[in-house]
């Protein structure tokens, strides 16, 4: 159960007197919190071609980086970031009251599994103090770091445990883009806090580009940036292969407590099934979302298409009548159908790579994509997130 304002902030206050040492003043704090002689870190504009809710500018001496909506409906967060050993700046008005972090951090509490493939490929995991749950990870690799005792868990009940992380006291923490009660309670303990809010980005690629955000972070905006321009160039050239081929129909998604979330063309997965050749009841819809739809208007428009993008989980095709005996007149459910789900790779306690690898990988999620609805174009292709659910 998420607790609330109240609790938190007092079960809190309670800790503090109970013996744990108030948290350290911000010089304090940000010398015990960074890479020491790592030199000077960039102070210019970080450009970004695709993502729209954070910017990273350059000021004298300094860098400040902003969320526009770190949650939905949240207003506009600033961050300091300033060297490891910098002294620190006369700040504007403007950012008197903006928490201000060392770079770089030397480590990190992450509470969303997208941030995890951006630390490993930024090489970085031996910074990685801190997660929100074990349970939702499915990288073996991050998996062993937390299973050795080199992060905590802090969110196990899908809330932040204030009392945990300010007895950590780690140097920056990430949010998984949500108005968490903890969040008034660190700001008190003087916790910097990243509002990590990339869902919100409208399309795969500005999802993917907050790899620049992390390795502003940790010292590693150049490596940031050949990552991401690897991940765009893969999928701008295979989107360019798809387009001028005729559109596949598919039906896209399944039904979820009594309505069908189609999603609209504009949204991140209408994108990605449009730049994959698909074309489906949505996809001339202009809107970032999915339209909650009735079950029966699925059918009636797109129950002929051969292919079923689902969701899942589904072990054969005999489960999709014992989630609805209607679907099974979904033509892509037939003998001559194909029913594809997002689950081929799952961690030990269920973290499924597509929520996690899947977001700054949107190049590998199209490519999946493309050898479903046009596998001429990729013969041969190994599926890395979709797996074709059998006849049963």
């Amino acid at each position: 159960m998420i607790r609330s304002r109240w609790l938190v902030t007092a079960s809190l206050s309670l800790f503090l007197l109970a013996g744990c040492s108030a948290p350290a003043t911000a010089p304090e704090q940000a010398a015990a919190g960074c890479v020491p002689g790592a030199g000077d870190p960039p102070t210019t504009d970080v450009p970004f071609s695709h993502a729209t809710n954070v910017e990273i500018t350059g000021g004298d001496g300094y860098r400040v980086l902003s969320v526009r909506q770190p949650y939905p409906g949240g207003t506009a967060q600033s961050v300091v970031l300033l060297g490891c050993e910098q002294d620190a700046p006369a700040l504007p008005a403007d950012l008197a009251g903006a928490p201000v972090l060392r770079t770089p951090v030397d480590g990190i509490f992450a509470y969303s599994t997208t941030q995890l493939p951006m630390i490993t490929e930024l090489d970085v995991l031996d910074r990685l103090t801190g997660v929100g749950s074990l349970d939702l990870i499915s990288d073996p690799a991050v998996r062993a770091h937390v299973e050795s005792g080199g992060a905590v868990e802090f969110g196990r009940n899908f809330a932040i445990d204030a009392e945990r992380v300010v007895a950590e006291d780690p140097p920056v923490l990430l949010t998984g883009g949500e108005d968490d009660p903890a969040l008034p309670a660190l700001a008190t303990a003087g916790i910097p806090v990243v509002g990590w809010a990339d869902y919100l980005e409208t399309g795969p690629l500005g999802q993917a580009e907050w790899i620049k955000v992390m390795g502003a972070l940790t010292g590693r905006d150049d490596e940031a940036a050949a990552v991401f321009d690897g991940i765009e160039q893969r999928y701008t050239e295979l989107a360019e292969r798809v387009r001028g081929a005729e559109p596949t129909p598919i039906v896209a998604g399944q039904p979820y407590q009594g309505s069908w979330p189609v999603p609209a063309g504009d949204s991140t997965a209408g994108i990605l099934f449009s730049d994959a050749g698909a074309t489906w009841s949505g996809a001339g819809a202009r809107s970032t979302g999915r339209m909650p739809q009735t079950l029966e208007s699925v059918l009636a428009e797109d129950g002929d298409a051969r292919i079923w993008l689902a969701d899942g989980p589904w072990e054969t095709t005999a489960d999709i009548a014992a989630t609805d005996p209607r679907l099974t007149s979904v033509a892509a459910a037939g003998p001559d159908g194909q029913v594809w789900t997002r689950d081929r790779f799952l961690g030990p306690t269920g973290g499924n790579q597509i929520y996690e690898r899947g977001v700054l990988h949107p190049d590998e999620i199209l490519a999946d994509l493309v050898a479903i609805l046009h596998p001429d174009l990729l013969p041969g292709h190994e599926f890395v997130y979709y797996r074709q659910v059998p006849a049963g």
